[in-house]
């Protein structure tokens, strides 16, 4: 029985964690929170609380002393270099895999142009230049300290409840006009068997990017999400509208546009995408979410 750590166990990590314990792995989740502590172990993951930037933390992970680590957390902004605390605490362990999971922000904005892992990186926002930091140090951390080590690039992450409907129901959602740009999502589900196939299949120091088959416009998928609600769809406004509404950083996050490959997530470790696109991934995404909000009132009736 394999113990897997994952680093920062949110959305995606619970999801993940979900599918490893079917896997008949042991799952362990860090979390800084004692509320979230208590959801982590009602979903039958073991909770690890503490904070990555604390001394104590390194200790907390070698004496867990992991198989496979899945670093899901996003840097610290109060700390530049929580990622090598985290290699530094496994580099003693016996690991199968570190699989980081960084950003296809660190491209940068390409104007529409594919990119894959060959481009070279220009990451343009801070947050984009942490994630080129974390890469660095985990590349480092397969040289210097001989962890097996993956990178794995993820975009925009898709999936139950996460389908754009509240953003869309509050007005909040908007798209800007003459900047209709290419994006690329892949559905959780996707998502966590590409992470599994790199704990298992990858190579070391080999970095994947995590995306779907299809990139599209930004508005394809904000009007189809709309339609599957039954909502009205997003308001088109001017840039500077954007602006001001949206802060400097996230307008840059919005404006960015690349198509980004994914034939080493195929052909190198193998996964067979069960949502290859949006247009089928979320329609799935949504009658899940209704399905789960349908059992949540059925539970409170009785």
């Amino acid at each position: 029985m394999s113990r897997v750590l994952i680093i920062g166990c949110g959305y995606t990590g619970t999801r993940l964690a979900g599918r490893l314990n079917a896997m008949g792995c042991q799952t362990v989740g860090t979390t800084r929170s004692e509320a979230r502590a208590a959801e982590l172990e009602a979903a039958g993951i073991q909770p690890l609380v503490g904070d990555l930037a604390s001394p104590g933390f390194v200790a907390q992970v070698r004496r867990l002393q992991p198989d496979v680590v899945l670093h899901l957390a996003p840097p610290l902004k109060e700390v530049e270099d929580t990622t090598a605390v985290v290699l530094q605490a496994s580099a003693g362990a016996n690991l199968e895999a570190f699989v980081y999971a960084s950003s296809t922000s660190v491209y940068g904005d390409r104007q529409g142009e594919w990119v894959d892992e060959t481009t070279q990186v220009q990451p343009k926002s801070q947050a984009a230049r942490a994630r080129q930091r974390a890469e660095r140090a985990v590349s480092e951390a397969v040289l210097g300290l001989g962890i097996p080590a993956r990178i794995c690039r993820i975009t925009g992450i898709y999936g139950p409840a996460r389908t754009l409907r509240r953003a869309l129901a509050a007005g909040d959602y908007q798209l800007i006009r003459g900047h209709d740009t290419w994006v690329n999502r892949i559905h959780v589900d996707d998502l966590v068997s590409g992470l599994i196939a790199a704990w298992q299949a990858g190579a070391d120091g080999r970095i994947y990017n995590l995306v779907d088959d299809r990139p599209h416009r930004s508005s394809e998928f904000a009007n189809l999400a709309a339609e599957l609600h039954g909502l009205g769809r997003p308001r088109w406004v001017d840039i500077e509208e954007a602006r001001r509404n949206q802060g400097e950083a996230r307008l840059r996050r919005k404006l960015d546009s690349k198509r980004v490959k994914n034939l080493r997530l195929k052909e190198e470790l193998g996964v067979l995408l069960r949502y290859p696109d949006y247009r089928v991934g979320l329609p799935a995404a949504v009658d899940e979410e209704r399905v789960a909000a349908r059992n949540r009132r059925g539970g409170m009736v009785r």
